[in-house]
């Protein structure tokens, strides 16, 4: 995926689609004034007819306007004017995205209205933007072998307008860290509980830490962690044929070390005790008692999102109880 930055000439970017905001009783957004008058007014009479009436969560999707670059309008709707805050201007942008990832649409700008700069200024317009498209376009990690659709065409994505395009690039390179780390946990929390043991979690954290050069891991066996006196952990372990394991990935930065940050995660990777207590309609559900420790896993890459001064330490434990 490639993030970046627009400032001016909406109208005339070399994108697929432009991204517009529609406010209720069909209203037409500041960025999107500019492009219907580029259309010839095409778009304002779309919206007279009662098309799109801009509810917040509504997309439609409109082509080969005259007088634009994009062979595409993406209409996404804001809700009311006076109502428009972040989480309403994140709600748009995300059914923008969803939408988009269900085309074949490959670049697109983002052109938005924002609430005032203290809420969505653009350091956070880039983070948001780049987050919310890691969700959209995530797909799960299917097992089945049946034949599985295309992925999301969507590539290039550009947040704008910008003041400030460093903080709004800052922004773009934060939001696909958190992304890529969100991506990283939703696969393993999706895995059910057979293919996802803690010897799985253990390989994994071995696989991240190869992948950067300042990432070290560490994994404990069962015999190791019964020399470390980890009774608790043996002791809940013991009614697995699972055998447990104990991880830690250490971040070191390249700079003086500062004080440093421990992140500590717990892993059930299927919780089935007081199985007669359950709903039985949820009990695909105990897998995910291993969130913490895949959140701990998970973290922004090293040099992606910490500070270079960081050094971090992530301790987390697996286990599979009876």
């Amino acid at each position: 995926m490639e993030f970046g930055v627009w400032t001016k000439g909406l109208a005339t970017l070399a994108v697929d689609c432009l991204v517009l905001g529609v406010f209720e009783e069909a209203q037409l957004g500041a960025q999107g004034g500019s492009v219907d008058a580029a259309c010839g007014g095409r778009l304002r009479k779309l919206l007279a007819r009662g098309d799109f009436a801009g509810r917040a969560g509504e997309t439609l999707l409109v082509a080969d306007l005259p007088g634009i670059g994009a062979s595409h309008v993406l209409l996404t709707g804001m809700g009311p004017a006076k109502q428009l805050q972040r989480r309403a201007w994140r709600k748009a942008w995300l059914a923008a995205a969803n939408a988009l990832a269900r085309t074949r649409i490959a670049s697109c700008a983002v052109a938005l209205d924002r609430p005032d700069a203290r809420e969505l200024d653009d350091y956070y317009l880039g983070r948001a933007v780049a987050e919310l498209t890691g969700a959209a376009l995530y797909r799960i990690n299917d097992l089945k072998t049946a034949r599985k659709p295309p992925p999301p065409a969507l590539k290039k994505v550009l947040a704008g307008p910008v003041r400030r395009a460093a903080a709004a690039q800052r922004g773009l390179a934060h939001g696909e860290a958190v992304a890529a780390a969100q991506t990283v946990q939703r696969d393993l929390a999706n895995l059910p509980g057979n293919v996802c043991t803690p010897i799985y979690l253990a390989e994994q954290a071995r696989a991240l830490a190869k992948r950067h050069a300042n990432l070290r891991a560490r994994v404990l066996d069962e015999a190791a962690i019964r020399r470390e006196k980890m009774g608790c952990l043996l002791a809940v372990a013991q009614g697995s044929h699972q055998p447990p394991r104990f991880i830690v990935l250490e971040y070191q930065s390249a700079k003086k070390p500062s004080p440093p940050i421990v992140l500590v995660g717990k892993g059930v990777t299927f919780d089935s005790g007081g199985i007669s207590l359950k709903d039985p309609p949820g009990m695909d559900e105990m897998k995910f008692d291993i969130i913490p420790q895949r959140s701990s896993i998970s973290r922004p890459s090293p040099g992606r999102a910490w500070s270079r001064s960081d050094t971090i330490i992530r301790a987390s434990w697996a286990t599979t109880p009876p």
